[in-house]
């Protein structure tokens, strides 16, 4: 009997491969933090994915693959996730318990997004997946202002009258310290920038229309103005408003606990709420606001069309809004106080995608995010377990309450053990390798039911050179330029101080013209930059002679790139202050890009030895309810199984290696430890 092919998405050397890249990109990540960060596991996996499918329909679309898995993946570099670590080490039941359902919830939430943003390309046609660069690219630009503008300029002002005169770089690095006292500073989201992208789309359907009932937006924006100002004045004049601002305005901490520090209960002027500085300083203006901000709404809501793939952006960035507003806003409902709310700005992106995917018939996107969130999910509650009871072999916690003379040599003789950094190995790297399994069986999932796609004619070629350039310029740059500071970093050695870089250099040959080490890596930058976009240009009207003809040489080709261009750059910037506790977290990212450097060349071929054939599936709905069901049980194990193994092994004890941080409770980090207006933001 004759074995049956297995299809190339379901071979061990897919699965591997996947996994790998995405472990590299997840542990380059934690050094380099935050959304930017997050980006890298997305191209890599992104690519990968793509590549070892077998399917030729997908790799023609590798550069979409990468984009889209960085955009996807990105999502939860806001997120805080540390404190629901912290909760699993406690020893405290309801804390470990509420530790590994937050991790669970967490990661589920970045592994989606990212598993929705990988299966986008795979499924959407041509002709509305390229459309989608449209709007995209408003709320891009948008961004991109925001990042070189809003730091520089926004920040140094409120520096500035905060601190009055001429700001140095020390206040301006302590006013990011202390940045619950920014007026736009809420909850320690990024609202600011989920508001500029909402207001981007908003501009682009004005700008895609070009219709005459544009006129009626500053109409609806006024009446809905008055309206406001109008409500809150006969809201204040019937004594109404002091009577509803109590269940509106919320101090983040407990005002009937102690402050450690200073024994005495907490100032609630002192305390940040539920609202930004902004609504505050101007709160006699906020009816006016807000009507302003609903006459706009009912404008759009009546009148915009949301071409051009818009729908999508508008369904996430409304959905972001929708959920924070509602969960930790009103409800009060936050998952690591007093750490940041992106979470529930994820979940409402999330809802987002879904309630899209089923409006407009892309069920297989649904299925592949909820497959790999929940493999994620279950994953890093996993690799949490793991960490806990790698570090359980002479733990000074654990054996605390033995006598001295049987513990010491314990711990001794455990110590370089317990020194290691596992948090990076186990925790990034090693969830890394789990979420790029999670995002492996869903593409999978997808390779062998999805219908082949077409993409004669080859519509807007330009947003694949689009989607390359943002890869080999914005990704790279905003992750690369951290090492910067790094290399400019004062250190201290021998018994003085050196800066591996010096914070301004002179122009060669011109003395008087000095420019700091970031201005002089920027023009680097940008004149590489510009080299790049040429050659794209050129790409565009002819095969440039280094670029293979195949579209699996080409995604090749990007995959090695870019995979040694981070490894690279990730190694300077630990280079600096490396240490022998450093050769485990970059010795391990080095195998494994060599490892996977060996599987990219070998494994993906041009034509398939045997032929898969295709089983398209025509409903997606059954999957999707089994998606769902699995979630459930997934949720459930990663909350109740890890917890009972971890208390197996440490009971009550506290297990180190994080701060002893409890989520319920007199001794609840949040009541005791809230944000402060005059204490540096955790």
């Amino acid at each position: 009997m004759a074995k049956r092919p297995i299809h190339p998405s379901w071979r061990a050397s897919t699965l591997i491969l996947v996994s790998i890249s995405l472990s590299i990109g997840w542990g380059i990540r934690g050094n380099f933090g935050h959304e930017y960060g997050a980006m890298l596991p997305g191209v890599l996996a992104g690519t990968a994915v793509c590549l070892l499918s077998g399917r030729e329909d997908w790799r023609r679309r590798v550069a979409y693959f990468a984009f889209f898995g960085a955009l996807g993946w990105a999502f939860g570099g806001s997120f805080s996730y540390m404190k629901v670590v912290g909760y699993t080490h406690s020893g405290h039941l309801p804390s470990q318990l509420y530790g590994f359902f937050g991790l669970f919830v967490g990661s589920f939430l970045w592994a989606a997004l990212g598993g929705a943003g990988t299966a986008y390309p795979a499924v959407e046609s041509r002709d509305r997946l390229t459309q989608l660069f449209k709007p995209l690219c408003w709320v891009l630009a948008v961004w991109t202002a925001y990042y070189f503008l809003w730091e520089p300029v926004m920040n140094s002002a409120a520096v500035a009258s905060v601190l009055g005169g001429e700001v140095t770089g020390a206040e301006r690095g302590l006013f990011r310290e202390m940045r619950q006292n920014d007026p736009f500073y809420w909850l320690d989201t990024d609202w600011v920038q989920a508001f500029l992208a909402l207001a981007a789309l908003c501009a682009f359907d004005l700008w895609d229309r070009r219709s005459r009932d544009v006129l009626l937006l500053p109409v609806f924006a006024a009446l809905g103005g008055v309206a406001g100002w109008g409500v809150q004045g006969l809201l204040s004049v019937g004594g109404v408003l002091p009577r509803i601002l109590p269940w509106l305005v919320r101090v983040q901490g407990d005002l009937s606990a102690v402050n450690p520090d200073t024994g005495q209960p907490f100032d609630p002027a002192n305390m940040v709420t539920n609202w930004p500085l902004l609504f505050t300083q101007h709160a006699t203006a906020l009816g006016l606001l807000f009507g302003v901000l609903a006459g706009a709404a009912a404008y759009f809501a009546l009148f915009g069309k949301w071409r051009s793939g818009s729908s999508l952006l508008i369904h996430m960035a409304v959905g972001w809004f929708v959920a924070f507003l509602v969960g930790p806003v009103l409800l009060g409902i936050r998952m690591t106080p007093p750490r940041g709310d992106n979470w529930a700005g994820g979940l409402g992106v999330f809802l987002g995608i879904l309630l899209y995917t089923y409006r407009n018939r892309l069920m297989p996107v649904a299925v592949a995010a909820l497959v790999s969130g929940t493999i994620g999910g279950v994953g890093i509650a996993f690799t949490q377990c793991l960490k806990l009871l790698l570090v359980a072999p002479g733990n000074p916690n654990r054996l605390a309450g033995l006598p001295p003379e049987v513990r010491d040599p314990i711990i001794a003789r455990w110590a370089h053990w317990q020194s290691a950094n596992w948090h990076s190995v186990v925790i990034e790297q090693g969830v890394g390798l789990l979420y790029g399994l999670g995002l492996a069986v869903a593409m999978a999932l997808l390779a062998t039911r999805l219908r082949q796609t077409d993409d004669q004619p080859p519509e807007r070629r330009w947003t694949e050179a689009f989607a390359v350039g943002f890869i080999l310029i914005a990704v790279v740059y905003v992750n690369m330029v951290k090492c910067v500071a790094e290399w400019t970093t004062e250190r201290i050695a021998g018994g003085g101080s050196f800066r591996c870089v010096p914070e301004i250099m002179k122009m060669p040959f011109i003395e008087s013209v000095a420019f700091s080490a970031r201005t002089w890596f920027n023009l680097a930058w940008l004149f590489l930059a510009v080299c790049i976009l040429l050659l794209l240009l050129v790409h565009m009207r002819r095969r440039l002679s280094f670029i293979p003809a195949s579209a699996l040489g080409k995604g090749q080709l990007l995959y090695l790139v870019f995979l040694w261009i981070v490894i690279t750059f990730n190694f300077q910037k630990a280079l600096v202050g490396f240490h022998e506790s450093r050769i485990a977290t970059e010795g391990v990212l080095f195998f494994n890009a060599v490892l996977a450097t060996f599987l990219m060349a070998f494994f993906p071929r041009e034509q398939e030895r045997d032929a898969i054939p295709l089983s398209p599936a025509g409903e997606y709905r059954p999957m999707l309810r089994k998606s769902l069901v699995a979630m459930g049980i997934g949720l459930v194990l990663a909350t109740f199984a890890f917890t009972g193994i971890v208390r197996m092994v440490y009971g009550d004890q506290f297990a180190g290696h994080a701060g002893n941080q409890r989520r319920f409770g007199p001794e609840a980090d949040w009541r005791l430890r809230p944000v402060l207006r005059d204490v540096p933001h955790r």
